[in-house]
């Protein structure tokens, strides 16, 4: 198997099962499998440049440990709507508390990432769960502090430290699904570098669903420096990905990610200055059966250097920061397009008493020939006692188009050149509880969306239009450990009006009603069960109930062996429905595999 990159310059090819071998040499002595618990408590949540233990936030905060993660995935949580558009990876639309995949902010060790074309490829991360160490989940607006379009929130994908040792898996399931996997630590001088390699392939579980993913990443990570680079291809089917009209699509990604960052200590100042780099390259074939018909190129460069700080003192906490960004866009549909950016942001987080913690963010966005913008946060939590802590926030947040709203035109898709930048008001009241092995919090918020972008069907074609939405909802969320046994429930609802959002394509898919039950059992003989079971009501279609599981058991020292299934119920649904063609883009159905993992 070779993996080809395409780009301006050709095709530049790669030996995937070269790098895989090439791994095992380079790979020290490490760590034997263990069958350690998951980790549910609350732990500090990554602010820029800075660490905050829980009592002080104002916000709702969910921390996923990468144990979690592997063990139950991100559906856990149910505010949390990743629609994946085929699953295992292939593309993911990243939607909290009901907004589109543009409107909400992906951040890797705390440093934006963001996509001048389109949000569908902000998920394009060359990196696995078995990389991270946690996925911080930052619900409500997160643009105070991190940038344009954090309506929904932000994810904060954080690196497990490198360690040395080897790491293996190998899958076969359903619809011919083949996975490999490989991690290995090993030392360079006094550092220690982690390679991943990572492959899944399938022929697909209906016509033109088939995909080919590669991943590769090396990096290494301590508590003052990250340096990472990565990347990931992807070559899929996308059936109805983009149009009902069409079922033959097919798309091809390619993604590079670099990313320096170093902490620096000096006396109760901290700061933290990073650069990131990411270029990302699609390729899209609205047939692939007669791909000169119709066929899009595009590449993206972001370039983004960010100087977050902080400066405590006995009477509070000064957040600071400066960042700058450069965006460019080459391509053969939307043409050429610069974005460029200046960012000044500051906070207050003043110590009044053990009790009553309040805050205060801003920050002030200059965007090159574009609006400029402010947004600002505010909010107050108070610790009633021990283990019970109230919250309220509110913040104002921005987003700028991006030039696919702004100019794309197909056939039946098109931009608008004269749409209005998107605001958003969010307020939001809660609380936390944690005593013993149960942790308990409830959520209750408004968003009021100005502005807000979407794609509306006229009855002959969709187009990008302005349209406010006011969105009211709650989350509920507990867990609950118990004689090794671990028990997670969370759910939310959501009740959005606007003009016509029935006929809009991604608010017309909003998730009404969201409900999951997980469980990780500790059984017998060491093996472990994890059961998840999530209930969905999206607007414009029925309700489902889709049950995954894993049942896990060693063999030998380093060996595990695994039998998995996805949606054992066989549930027929979508994941994006097209109410005008009473068609869409079909969630994957029942899908069984078998694993053997382990690690020396």
């Amino acid at each position: 198997m070779r993996i080809g990159i395409k780009d301006s310059g050709g095709v530049k090819n790669f030996s995937f099962w070269w790098l895989l071998g090439g791994a095992v040499f380079l790979s020290g002595q490490g760590e034997a499998l263990s069958q350690s618990e998951i980790e549910l408590k609350e732990v500090e949540i990554t602010a820029p440049a800075v660490k905050e233990p829980p009592e002080r936030l104002s916000q709702e905060v969910r921390i996923l440990s990468g144990k979690l993660l592997e063990s139950l995935g991100t559906s856990i949580y149910s505010s949390l709507d990743l629609r994946e558009r085929g699953g295992f990876g292939v593309q993911e639309d990243l939607s909290i508390r009901g907004t589109t995949f543009e409107q909400n902010l992906v951040l890797f060790e705390g440093i934006r990432v963001s996509d001048l074309q389109t949000g569908h490829h902000l998920m394009n991360l060359p990196f696995t769960t078995k990389n991270l160490s946690a996925l911080e989940i930052l619900p409500g607006g997160a643009s105070p502090l991190y940038g344009a379009g954090g309506f929904g929130g932000a994810l904060n994908f954080l690196l497990k430290p490198s360690q040395r040792g080897i790491n293996f898996s190998a899958d076969l399931g359903s619809y011919d699904f083949k996975s490999v996997y490989l991690q290995g630590g090993f030392p360079i001088g006094n550092r220690t570098f982690s390679l991943t390699l990572d492959s899944k392939k399938s022929n697909g579980f209906i016509e033109n669903r088939d995909f080919d993913l590669r991943s590769f990443n090396l990096y290494t990570k301590d508590k003052e420096m990250t340096l990472f680079y990565g990347f990931t291809e992807k070559d899929f089917g996308a059936r109805n990905f983009y149009t009902p009209r069409f079922d033959n699509e097919f798309e091809e990604t390619r993604t590079h990610l670099f990313l320096i960052k170093k902490s620096l200590v000096l006396n109760n100042l901290f700061l933290e200055p990073a650069l990131l780099y990411r270029k990302n390259y699609d390729y899209y074939i609205l047939d692939r059966q007669k791909p000169s018909f119709y066929q899009n190129q595009h590449q993206t460069y972001l370039y983004r250097i960010n100087i977050p700080g902080a400066l405590e003192t006995e009477r509070a906490l000064y957040l600071f920061g400066i960042e700058t960004g450069y965006e460019r866009l080459k391509s053969s549909r939307l043409g050429e397009y610069l974005r460029r950016n200046l960012s000044f942001y500051t906070g207050v987080k003043p110590k009044i008493s053990e009790r009553w913690h309040p805050s205060l963010q801003l920050r002030y966005d200059l965007n090159v020939e574009e609006k400029d913008f402010l947004s600002l946060g505010s909010g107050l939590a108070y610790n009633l006692k021990p283990g019970l802590k109230l919250r309220t926030a509110f913040n104002y947040s921005y987003r700028l188009p991006s030039v696919t709203e702004l100019r794309y035109q197909s056939l039946g898709i098109k931009g608008n050149p004269d749409l209005s930048v998107e605001k958003s008001l969010n307020l939001e009241g809660g609380f936390d509880f944690q005593r013993h092995d149960l942790t308990l919090s409830g959520t209750l918020f408004f968003r009021k969306g100005d502005n807000l972008i979407d794609w509306i069907f006229n009855g002959t074609s969709s187009s990008a239009e302005n349209t406010d939405v006011k969105t009211l909802g709650f989350i509920l969320h507990t867990e609950k450990s118990w004689k090794g046994h671990t028990f997670l429930f969370s759910y939310t609802y959501l009740n959005q009006k606007g003009r016509d959002i029935e006929k809009s394509r991604y608010y017309g898919n909003y998730l009404r009603h969201g409900a999951s039950l997980g469980g990780i059992w500790r059984l017998p003989r060491e093996t472990n069960l994890n059961l998840l079971l999530q209930y969905q009501k999206r607007l414009n279609q029925r309700g489902i109930y889709v049950l995954d599981f894993e049942w896990e058991k060693p063999v030998g020292k380093n060996l595990k062996f695994a039998i998995w299934g996805k949606n054992l119920l066989d549930e027929k649904y979508y994941e994006i429905f097209y109410p005008e063609a009473k068609k869409g883009v079909s969630g994957i159905p029942q899908w069984f595999g078998i694993r053997v993992e382990g690690g020396f």
